[in-house]
C-alpha cells in the first residue's frame, strides 16, 4: 500500500510533498509545478513551487497535469500513460466519454478528442489506408473537413463526427462496403497512434538512439512522420509530436554547422543555403504546433509545451549575426517572454531578454545574402 501511495503521488525525481502531492490531476490543468524558485535567494533553489497558469475563481479546485508533453496528445494515450504510471482512469471534463449520439456542435463539452482530429473519410475518401496528398498536407485546415473522434480506448469506441457534413463514421462489422471502408479510417488512425507512441517512448528512453549514425535515426523519424501524416493528416497530435522531434534534431545541428564554416567559401555558401531552408521549415513547424495547441482550448498557454523549441529557434536566428535574423528571432521570443517571466528561473529569463534585445546591440558579419534569406523565411 505504501509503495502504491508513493508511486501515485511522487513527482519527477521521486519527491513526495506533504501538500503539493495532494494536488489532483486533470487533462486541462489550472496550475503548474515549477522546479526551483525564481528568486535570487539561493536557499529557495531546491524547492517545488505551485503556480497558477490561468485565472482561478474562488472555490475552484487547483489542478495540475501528471502527463508532461502528453497533455497535448489524444485521449487513449493520456489514459494509457496515467494508468501505467499513476494507476487511475482520468474522468476529468476533457476525458468525459460521449454517449451514443451525443456528438453535438459544442465541441468543448461533448467529450470529443480535439487532439486527434483526422480528415473526414466521407468528405475525403481515401486511397486504401492513405489520404490524398492535398488532404494530408492541408496545414491551415482551410480546404479539409476534420472529424472529432469520441473519447474511447478502442477503434469501436472512437466514432468520428464531422461538423462539416454532420455525419458520424463508425467501425462496423455489417453494412455496405462503403461504410466498412469509411470505418477502417478509425482503425488506421489507432494503428498509427500506437506505432508513433511506441517510437516516441523508445526514442525518449534512449532504446533506439543511434549516436554513431544520427542520419539513420533522422531517417527513421521521417518515416514515422510520413506514416502519421499520410494516415492522420496535419491536425493530429502524432504529426506535431514527430515534426517537433525532427525540428529538435535540426536545431541541435545548426550550431555545429556554423562552427564548421570558414574553410571553403563555396562550401560555406552551400551549407548556409541549406541551413536557411531548414530554419524556415523549423519555424513553420513550430508555428503549426502553436496553432494546434491553441485549438485545444486548454487553460495552459502553448508556451508551456513549446518554450524550449522557441528559444532554440531564436538562439539559432540570433547566432546568424545579421540584424534581420536577430529581429526575426526577437519576434519568436515575444511568444514566450511572459511565460519566462512567470515560470522560468532567473538564468533562463535573462537568456530570453538577451535574445530579444540582441539586434539592439549591433551585429557583425551581416551579408546581403543572409539578409535576403532571412526575408524569405519571414515570408
Amino acid at each position: 500500500k505504501l509503495l502504491l501511495i508513493y508511486s501515485c503521488n511522487a513527482f519527477e525525481g521521486g519527491r513526495v510533498y506533504h501538500r503539493l502531492s495532494r494536488v489532483n490531476h486533470t487533462c486541462n490543468p489550472t496550475a503548474v509545478v515549477v522546479e526551483g524558485d525564481s528568486s535570487n535567494d539561493a536557499k529557495n533553489n531546491d524547492v517545488s513551487v505551485l503556480k497558477a497558469a490561468c485565472d482561478i475563481a474562488p472555490g475552484d479546485e487547483i489542478s495540475i497535469s501528471y502527463l508532461g508533453k502528453y497533455l497535448f496528445a489524444g485521449y487513449p494515450i493520456r489514459q494509457r500513460m496515467l494508468r501505467a504510471s499513476k494507476h487511475f482512469v482520468c474522468r476529468c471534463a476533457r476525458c468525459i466519454v460521449s454517449k451514443e449520439g451525443q456528438q453535438a456542435s459544442d465541441e468543448s463539452t461533448n467529450g470529443g478528442d480535439l487532439a486527434s482530429r483526422v480528415p473526414c473519410p466521407i468528405c475525403h475518401p481515401r486511397t486504401g489506408r492513405y489520404l490524398d496528398e492535398d488532404v494530408m498536407f492541408d496545414e491551415d485546415g482551410s480546404n479539409v473537413s476534420y472529424t472529432i473522434p469520441s473519447n474511447g480506448m478502442t477503434a469501436e469506441e472512437r466514432s468520428l463526427y464531422c461538423p462539416s457534413c454532420k455525419s458520424t463514421t463508425k467501425v462496423v462489422a455489417d453494412g455496405s462496403i462503403k461504410k466498412k471502408k469509411e470505418g477502417m479510417a478509425i482503425k488506421y488512425m489507432c494503428m498509427a497512434e500506437d506505432k508513433v507512441f511506441g517510437h516516441l517512448e523508445s526514442s525518449g528512453n534512449g532504446d533506439k538512439k543511434n549516436d554513431t549514425n544520427p542520419d539513420a535515426e533522422r531517417e527513421i523519424d521521417q518515416q514515422f512522420l510520413q506514416l502519421a501524416t499520410s494516415i492522420c493528416g496535419a491536425q493530429h497530435w502524432t504529426t506535431h509530436f514527430l515534426n517537433l522531434s525532427l525540428i529538435e534534431e535540426s536545431l541541435a545541428s545548426f550550431h555545429a554547422t556554423l562552427m564548421a564554416m570558414g574553410q571553403d567559401p563555396d562550401k560555406d555558401a552551400e551549407m548556409m543555403e541549406e541551413m536557411y531552408l531548414e530554419i524556415a521549415e523549423a519555424a513553420d513547424g513550430i508555428e503549426q504546433a502553436y496553432t494546434f495547441a491553441s485549438s485545444l482550448g486548454l487553460n495552459l498557454d502553448p508556451a508551456h509545451w513549446l518554450f524550449d523549441y522557441t528559444v532554440a529557434l531564436a538562439r539559432t536566428l540570433v547566432g546568424l549575426g545579421d540584424e534581420k535574423s536577430q529581429k526575426y528571432g526577437a519576434t519568436w521570443i515575444q511568444k514566450v517572454e511572459k511565460h519566462a517571466e512567470r515560470f522560468e528561473n532567473d538564468g533562463m529569463s535573462k537568456v530570453v531578454v538577451a535574445l530579444r534585445d540582441a539586434w539592439k546591440r549591433g551585429n557583425t558579419g551581416e551579408t546581403e545574402k543572409s539578409s535576403n534569406n532571412t526575408e524569405m523565411m519571414e515570408e
